[in-house]
């Protein structure tokens, strides 16, 4: 059954989701923590160059400007490019006070979209229309072959720790950044995490895009689409998405979420994601 996925319990969920999987990748990093207070503030710190994985976030509906003002004061956060984030557009003037406080003036928005999952996401020929399934292990031998016929010879496959050059060079082409910065993302516990999967999608052995899974119980959140730009707007990064949400609906996800970007909206909707939320994003 198809639930309603931006309703406002769903949003809170997928939330709790996101915090969950960032805490996931956090622990799985040398200097990387998690905490969440009894108000619903969270302070994440990956070692990711990037403020939208370090910072401190109002997970609950209605962020907490002391608890926020507390966390924000960490000196974990001092050796990081950090940021506020808090759900909603509405932002309490104190929380814009303490971020404004801390040099972190410039705000965005992130829309935050969710997708229920069903049979529709399995590649044509594995859906069930009423059968029972076949063993999981049987599905999971199957799909390399269904996947090779997709897309004039565009393969997506799972990589592994031992691949971690590969996909960090990858990323860095698809984000257009040098390859340092994105080692957080291909440390061999995060790519041979039982919860976390990257995956490339290659035609004739050369990688056109990248993405990330991470199963948090029934949810599965979806990052790192990037796709190099010589390779865009040829539905590369619409297929590693796809076998993202495939895997994880076979693992038992019944809710993808992601934040996309402003002009990324329109893609993920087209894929069935429906905008649930805006972030208030807060950074230098």
């Amino acid at each position: 059954m198809v639930h309603d996925v931006v309703s406002q319990d769903a949003a809170d969920a997928a939330a709790r989701a996101w915090m969950t999987a960032l805490a996931m990748f956090a622990s799985a990093q040398p200097n990387g923590s998690s905490r969440v207070g009894a108000h619903g503030t969270a302070q994440l710190v990956t070692g990711a160059p990037m403020p939208l994985l370090n910072g401190v976030i109002g997970i609950g509906r209605d962020a907490d400007p002391e608890e926020i003002a507390a966390f924000a004061a960490s000196p974990a956060l001092e050796s990081v490019a950090w940021s506020v984030q808090v759900r909603g557009e509405p932002v309490d003037d104190r929380i814009v006070a303490v971020a404004a406080d801390h040099g972190l003036d410039r705000r965005s928005m992130l829309p935050f979209m969710l997708k229920s999952l069903g049979e529709d996401d399995l590649p044509e020929g594995k859906q069930e229309s009423g059968q029972r399934s076949e063993r999981k292990s049987e599905r999971k031998s199957e799909r390399a072959s269904v996947r090779d016929s997709e897309a004039a010879g565009l393969t997506v496959r799972r990589v592994w720790g031992d691949e971690a050059g590969l996909y960090r060079a990858a990323l860095a082409a698809g984000y257009g950044g040098p390859e340092e910065i994105f080692s957080v993302f291909v440390a061999r516990p995060v790519m041979d995490h039982v919860a976390m999967r990257g995956y490339v999608a290659e035609l004739e052995g050369v990688v056109v895009a990248t993405s990330f899974g991470v199963l948090v119980d029934d949810f599965v959140g979806v990052f790192n689409i990037a796709v190099p730009p010589e390779f865009r707007r040829r539905g590369y990064g619409r297929a590693a998405t796809e076998v993202v949400l495939c895997d994880a609906y076979e693992e038992g996800a019944r809710t993808a979420f992601l934040h996309a970007s402003p002009l990324g909206v329109p893609l993920y909707q087209a894929m069935g994601f429906q905008l649930a939320e805006n972030w208030s994003l807060f950074t230098a």
